[in-house]
């Protein structure tokens, strides 16, 4: 597929959409419509207010260089922080205290119910603490030991 728009960065890590016969639009923001389930797909690219202005079907239908330009704008700018190991869950005080590794360095969070750990289709839980911070965590059968035992009866 043709790509009909492109994506230029300019210093300040800001992107501007081009379109053919319309003006630039600058300092857009690109969303994934389903973070989860569909990290390639329904991509929406928005101006700084929200507006939506092109969503993408498919990345895997655009030119090479676009999508990687579009695949490392959100991996920069989506705080989704995947849980790597868990060292410890403390359900002492009618909470859960999680003390996590994660792919952006260590992290302590709580979380407040049984349902703000969501079982995904593909295996994977989406973990939210009680700030309303989700967190990414892994199939139970790609952690570790201590980090599955950890859990294990949360779930």
């Amino acid at each position: 597929m043709t790509a009909s728009f492109d994506l230029v960065e300019n210093g300040l890590g800001q992107l501007a959409l081009k379109r053919p016969g319309e003006e630039d639009v600058a300092d857009i923001r690109i969303k994934r419509a389903f973070p989860w389930s569909g990290r390639n797909e329904n991509i929406s690219i928005r101006t700084n207010e929200g507006k939506e202005l092109l969503l993408i079907d498919r990345l895997d239908q655009l030119e090479s260089n676009l999508r990687n330009r579009i695949t490392r704008w959100l991996d920069r700018h989506s705080f989704i922080p995947r849980i790597t190991r868990i060292n410890q869950v403390d359900v002492r005080f009618g909470f859960q205290q999680w003390d996590v590794e994660t792919d952006r360095g260590p992290a302590r969070f709580r979380v407040q119910e049984r349902e703000d750990i969501r079982f995904l289709s593909d295996g994977r839980f989406a973990v939210k603490d009680a700030d309303g911070n989700v967190y990414e965590l892994k199939s139970l059968d790609q952690l570790d030991g201590p980090s599955r035992r950890a859990i294990e009866a949360l779930l």
